[in-house]
Parts: C-alpha cells; sequence; structure tokens
C-alpha cells in the first residue's frame, strides 16, 4: 500500500482487475477489457483489504479503452474521518511543496480553505450528501492532522530545498 499522499495511480488485484487511487483513497475499478467476471463481494473484499477502507461498487459503464469497463468505488460513510486524514495529509504535502515550511497558527486561511475543499472531496468519495455530516465536528482534527504532518515532511527534510532568489 502506498502512503495517502502518494497522489493517483492504479493498483492491481490479484483476480486482475485495476484500482485508481487518490491519496490512497479508492476511486473505481476496472476490468482493463478482459472481460473478467468476478462477483462485486469479492472485488469489494479486495479493494477493503488494499485500501482498509470499507467499500460498495457503483454500476458498470463503458470505459476508456475498447471493452473496458469500469465502476465507481464509493467508501463507506463510516470511513469519512479517515477519508478526511488521508486528504489531510495530501493537503499538507502540498502545503510543504509550495511553500517549503509547516503551516503555523499563521496560516488560518490554508486551513479554512483546504478543510473545506477536502471535506467537499470526502463527501464525494464516500457519496455522502452535504449536511449528513457536520463540517463543524470535524475540523480540529483535519487542522491537527495537517499541521503534524507539515512537521513532520519538514523535519525529516521531505520538502524540496528553499531556492534563493
Amino acid at each position: 500500500m502506498k502512503t495517502a499522499a502518494a497522489g493517483h495511480q492504479w493498483e492491481r488485484l490479484p483476480n486482475g482487475y485495476d484500482v485508481e487511487l487518490r491519496h490512497a483513497i479508492p476511486v473505481r475499478i476496472s476490468d482493463n477489457g478482459h472481460g473478467l467476471t468476478v462477483p462485486a463481494g469479492v472485488l469489494q473484499e479486495e479493494i477493503t483489504a488494499l485500501s482498509q477502507l470499507r467499500v460498495a461498487l457503483g454500476d458498470w459503464v463503458p470505459g476508456e479503452l475498447p471493452g473496458e469497463h469500469e465502476a465507481r468505488v464509493v467508501v463507506s460513510r463510516d470511513d469519512f474521518a479517515e477519508v478526511l486524514r488521508r486528504l489531510a495529509v495530501a493537503s499538507a504535502t502540498l502545503f510543504v511543496e509550495r511553500y517549503h515550511r509547516a503551516v503555523d497558527d499563521e496560516d488560518v486561511d490554508w486551513d479554512l480553505l483546504e478543510y473545506r475543499s477536502d471535506f467537499g472531496k470526502a463527501l464525494e468519495h464516500c457519496g455522502t450528501a452535504r449536511g449528513a455530516v457536520n463540517m463543524d465536528d470535524l475540523f480540529a482534527g483535519y487542522t491537527r492532522v495537517l499541521h503534524q504532518e507539515t512537521q513532520r515532511l519538514v523535519q525529516s527534510g521531505t520538502s524540496p530545498p528553499v531556492v534563493p532568489e
């Protein structure tokens, strides 16, 4: 399993299907045009084992390649907080790559703007309607993860060096 900030990648399941992950969150599955037939329950179990998130599959639709079929992967609402945590880690990486430092208490605009954006993404990943999850309840946890991860990245030297002008 790749890190939560790994970005976008496809992972092959043992049964030959591929799962697209965005920041370690499964978003869609493809049969690669091979006409594979595996029960949805088995696919869901394999995606859950890969991502550590409980999922359901949407309807199968034609994919990008000839003969390919793909389906949306929807994460369980019970895993909403974990999806939001993974998005916070990804946003922390973006902040460090952009500003070459950790988020601090002066960056209140970043905290709020990223939270609103990532909260919306989490709603989409979980197929949850706006208002079904109280936005205020998760803000403190999100910003704690965001700040801790930026500090970890800077301390570990993961951030790119600052180039003097």
